[in-house]
This record gives structure tokens, C-alpha cells and sequence, in this order.
């Protein structure tokens, strides 16, 4: 549990600074420390939680805090220091956020000041600013805002590097506080480590974390280790004469040995810790941790059957501990009164404590659970909200930078458009011409081909007519068989021929077969021909087939493709 001490220390934000007899009263003595040891010291005397002043503060003691953070500005203008300046305009900020309205409501201080500390040039200083609006809406249960400037807050710290910011064990310590409320003990647990790495801002606040880490491994039962961190917190609180920790450390410590069952060893504590919760210093007294040290000295006490002395003790409890509400006291009272009317055997009233104690502790469970619930929730809502404003704020800081780039990369993009354009229109060129080319040569190839087919034509004219001639006469016939196979258009010569002519037309094949796929090969090599216009008789010639069978040919195909008239290949492809 968290004791009221440690409740005033938390919740409490910015009182009693700065008075006369702290470090800052003499200003003077930050101007002699080096910038580190100035921020840190800063803090160490200027307290924003209750921890080691006393909560009252008179109208002059707050004129005189205005003056000297005044001239703390001052030098740290003249040194040129923007960290020290921003945070003595924060430490302003804050230290008007406590003053007491006289209308009783709460302070809008943090909230009226955001355009101001929007302009912070100083990271660290804007995060702390993050970080205390969000411990004064966490301690306002203000939860959902409360964890989205916190996270918000430890965003920009951990950024930073804990290592670069002085006063960094604060942070820490409340962001640990906020985790430990909603029952996250490990992730308040790693908080409160780290910040034991680094120099503690206000010596409650490391006793306290000391204590809470205790606290954490207690509700993870893990005995062992909550005992080792109330050992320290004890030796911190005499090694800073605190009374009041030392009362509630010593009360734990008796606790946990009770519950690792060890109630003879936790006696000396138990009674330690009721005993300096009655310190002469109305400001170190503690009388619920007293209360509550009675109910666990009970408890002890009737582990070691000593009945009337517990009875003693619970009954002094009931008159010290007057806030009910608090649920931890009633919870151990319920446990002590079952515990004594079992060994009195008056088992009537231990059922009804036990009814007590069981509904209690489901109302309880009931209300820790939705608490978990709420603060899952909280937290998706707050990491959404810092990624989101992450993302906002380094847009913000990029946007001159990202315009030019945007401007240069335009410009180089229209350069390369209009090169790559050029390129393209003289690749096109000279694809146009390469094809060009090619076509001329391929109708060069062809027209060469057809010229020596001709020539081929003729020489087998003018030796048929020898022959004839021949025959006339009755002159020997000449061997002519192997010239005519090689005149006339055989397979070969016409796959030759099909080379050259899908050359100079490349989809005239393609086109025939697709439109009219019941063509003969007969019938396609004679449409060929027709579109090199060869006449009839020519057509016969390369062909091997008289001029008759090449007017057969083409009625043939007048009549499969229904063309009426005279067959040509216009009308032939355009019949679709």
C-alpha cells in the first residue's frame, strides 16, 4: 500500500519553495556550478512535490521566489545558456500553477500556458512541462489526459538519452508512481531502478522509491525481494533522520516477514514502526501507518497465541485509523477480527467477519480489475495520441526541409523527363529507320528472288522451245529433268520464298490462317503470288502448273469464300 505520507508527496504539486533557508535562497551559489550541477541543483532546491518542505508558503516568501528565478534568467541569458533560461520560466510556470485560488477551483495555469511553451527551442524542458501537466492530471484522475502527457513526456526523454537530463530520477519516479496506481508493478518496478542510477532530485523521493519497489514484489510475492528493498528504505530513512519513512519501513518490513511466516521476527519491526509513527513533529507523524501496524501486530501476536495482547492491539487500531475509505485498513481489520474470534472460538462472529472479509475483497478484485481495464484502455488511447502527435511534430520541423527536397527533386525529375523524352524520340527514330531499312532490304531480297525466279522462267522458256524445236527436227532430247526441278517453285524454294515474302509482309500468313483456316497450301501460295500481282502465266511457271490449273486454283477459291468476281487480295481481306 501506498501511505499518506507518500500520498501528500505525490499528489501534491509545488509547495513551499524556495524559502530562505534552501540552496536557491542564494542564487548566487547556482552561478558558481557548471551547467550540469546547476539544473540538478536547481531541482534538488525547488521541490515540485511536498517531499521535504513544509506545505506553506507566505505572499513574501512567493514575491521573493518571482525575483530570484528572475535573476536566474537574467544570468542565464548572459551566459547563453537556453536550457538554464526555459527552465527557470517553467520553474515560474509551475510555482504559479500551486499558488491558492481564492475561488477554491483548480488551477488552469499548466493549460494557459501551452502556446508559450510550444515556442521552447529546449527539448528536455518542453518534456518536463509535458510531464508535470501530466502528474497534475493523474493526480486530478484525470487518468486518460494524465498518461497521454506523461507518455508524451517519456517519449521525448528517452530521446533525449536519461544520461543528458540532470534531474532526470523525478521523472522517473513519477512516471514509475503512475504504472504502480494501475497495477503494473513490473514496468513501475524498471522506472524505479533507473532512476536509482542517477542522483536523486529530494531524499523522501528515494526513500519512497525504495519503498515502492518493496511494494511492487509484494503484490508479485515475491517475499524475498520486498523484504531486500524495506531493508533499504529503512537505512535510507535513519541515514536522512526521516521518522515518518522510517515508520512505514519498518511496518513493512514486519509485514513481509509476517507473511513469509516468520511472526517472531516480524514483532521488533512491527512495534519500531508503531512507535516512530508518534514522532514529536507534527509533520512526521504518521498515526494510519500506526493503525496499521496494530492489525499486523495482531496478527502476529496470534500466531504466537498470544490473544490478549492482540485484542489490545486491534482495538487501539479501530480508535487511531479514522479514514475508512481506505480499503487496505479494512481489509487486514476484517483479517484480524476472523483470526481472534476463530482462537476464542466464537465461530459465529469469525463467519460473519468472514462473510465481511470475502465480499470485500470481491468489491475489491471487482473494482482493481476494471481499474485494469480503464488503464488498458488509457494507455492504447495515450500511445496512440504521442504516436500521432510524434508524427505531427516531425512533420512540423521537417517541412522546410521536405519542401526543398520536394522543389529539387521536381526540378531533377523534369530535367530527367525531358532528357528521357529526348531519348525516346531518338530511339524511335532510329527503331524507324533500323525498320525501314530492314524492309527495304527485305523487298530488295524478295524483288532479287523473284527477278532470278523470272530469269529461271525464261531460260526454261527459251530451252522448251529448243525442245520443241528439237522434237521437230528429230534431234536428240537434252537431260532437262534436274534444271526443271530446280526452276519450278518446289518445297525448299518455297520455304526460301515464304522467308523473304514474311519479311516485307510479316502478318500476311498469319492473317490468311485466322480468317480462313480451310485454305490449302496450294490455294495459300497462289494468293501470295497474287499479291506480288505475278500474272497468270507467270503464276504458272512458279508454280509448276498449268495456266489452267492456276484459273481452277483461284475459282476454288472464290467459290470456298463465296467472293463473287475477280479474285484479288484486297477483297479477300477485307471479307470479314
Amino acid at each position: 500500500m501506498l501511505f499518506q505520507i507518500q500520498g501528500r508527496s505525490t499528489c501534491t504539486l509545488l509547495i513551499a519553495w524556495l524559502l530562505a533557508h534552501t540552496a536557491l535562497a542564494q542564487v548566487d551559489t547556482l552561478f558558481l556550478l557548471s551547467p550540469e550541477k546547476r539544473i540538478l541543483r536547481l531541482w534538488q532546491a525547488a521541490p515540485f512535490f511536498a517531499i521535504d518542505h513544509p506545505p506553506y508558503l507566505k505572499a513574501s516568501d512567493s514575491t521573493r521566489v518571482f525575483a530570484q528565478l528572475d535573476r536566474l534568467a537574467e544570468f542565464a541569458q548572459q551566459q547563453e545558456d537556453d536550457r538554464l533560461f526555459w527552465y527557470a520560466q517553467l520553474h515560474k510556470i509551475l510555482f504559479r500553477h500551486t499558488l491558492p485560488r481564492s475561488d477554491g477551483k483548480s488551477s488552469t495555469v499548466l493549460e494557459a500556458v501551452q502556446p508559450y511553451m510550444d515556442q521552447c527551442p529546449v527539448p528536455v524542458v518542453q518534456a518536463s512541462y509535458w510531464y508535470h501537466r501530466g502528474r497534475y492530471y493523474f493526480d486530478e484522475q484525470r487518468f486518460d489526459e494524465g498518461f497521454r502527457w506523461l507518455l508524451r513526456a517519456q517519449d521525448t526523454f528517452e530521446r533525449i538519452g536519461y544520461a543528458q537530463i540532470p534531474e532526470v530520477s523525478e521523472y522517473l519516479y513519477g512516471l514509475g508512481i503512475a504504472y504502480y496506481f494501475f497495477g503494473e508493478y513490473a514496468t513501475c518496478i524498471g522506472y524505479m531502478v533507473t532512476s536509482f542510477r542517477y542522483p536523486s532530485w529530494a531524499r523522501r523521493a528515494e526513500i519512497s522509491a525504495h519503498n515502492t519497489v518493496g511494494l511492487c514484489y509484494g503484490h508479485l510475492q515475491q517475499y524475498a525481494k520486498a523484504q531486500t528493498y524495506f531493508a533499504r528504505t529503512l537505512k535510507l530513512a535513519h541515514l536522512y533522520g526521516d521518522s515518518a519513512w522510517a515508520a512505514i519501513a519498518n511496518t513493512e518490513l514486519g509485514h513481509h516477514l509476517l507473511l513469509m511466516g516468520k511472526p517472531r521476527s516480524a514483532l521488533p519491526y512491527l512495534y519500531n514502526g508503531y512507535r516512530f509513527s508518534w514522532h514529536r513533529d507534527p509533520q512526521q507523524r504518521v498515526p494510519e501507518n500506526a493503525a496499521v501496524a496494530d492489525l499486523y501486530t495482531a496478527l502476529a501476536l496470534m500466531e504466537l497465541d498470544s490473544i490478549h495482547k492482540a485484542r489490545m492491539h486491534i482495538d487501539r487500531s479501530t480508535r487511531l485509523f479514522t479514514n475508512r475509505p481506505w480499503s487496505s485498513y479494512d481489509l487486514t481489520y476484517y483479517q484480524a477480527r476472523v483470526n481472534y474470534y476463530r482462537k476464542v472460538g466464537n465461530y459465529r462472529l469469525a463467519t460473519a467477519y468472514l462473510d465481511s472479509l470475502r465480499q470485500l475483497e470481491q468489491s475489491l478484485r471487482t473494482k482493481f480489475n476494471s481499474r485494469l481495464l480503464s488503464a488498458n484502455q488509457i494507455r492504447v488511447n495515450a500511445e496512440r495520441y504521442v504516436s500521432e502527435t510524434r508524427r505531427l511534430e516531425a512533420e512540423r520541423k521537417n517541412a522546410v526541409q521536405v519542401r526543398n527536397i520536394i522543389l529539387v527533386a521536381v526540378a531533377l525529375l523534369a530535367l530527367v523527363g525531358v532528357y528521357a523524352l529526348r531519348q525516346k524520340q531518338q530511339k524511335r527514330l532510329q527503331e524507324k529507320k533500323r525498320l525501314l531499312q530492314q524492309k527495304q532490304q527485305a523487298e530488295e531480297l524478295l524483288n532479287q528472288y523473284m527477278i532470278n525466279i523470272q530469269e529461271k522462267n525464261e531460260l526454261i522458256e527459251s530451252i522448251s522451245a529448243q525442245l520443241n524445236q528439237a522434237e521437230a527436227t528429230s534431234s536428240p532430247r537434252p537431260p532437262l529433268d534436274g534444271l526443271l526441278n530446280r526452276v519450278i517453285l518446289t518445297e525448299a524454294d518455297w520455304q526460301q520464298f515464304r522467308s523473304y515474302f514474311e519479311d516485307v509482309y510479316p502478318d500476311f500468313f498469319s492473317t490468311l490462317r485466322n480468317r480462313y483456316p480451310d485454305l490449302t497450301k496450294a490455294e495459300i501460295r497462289l494468293l501470295a503470288l497474287l499479291q506480288l500481282r505475278i500474272d497468270t502465266s507467270q503464276m504458272s511457271r512458279m508454280l509448276g502448273i498449268s495456266p489452267e490449273s492456276v484459273h481452277k486454283t483461284s475459282y476454288r477459291v472464290r467459290k470456298k469464300l463465296n467472293i463473287t468476281g475477280k479474285l484479288s487480295l484486297d477483297n479477300l481481306l477485307s471479307n470479314r
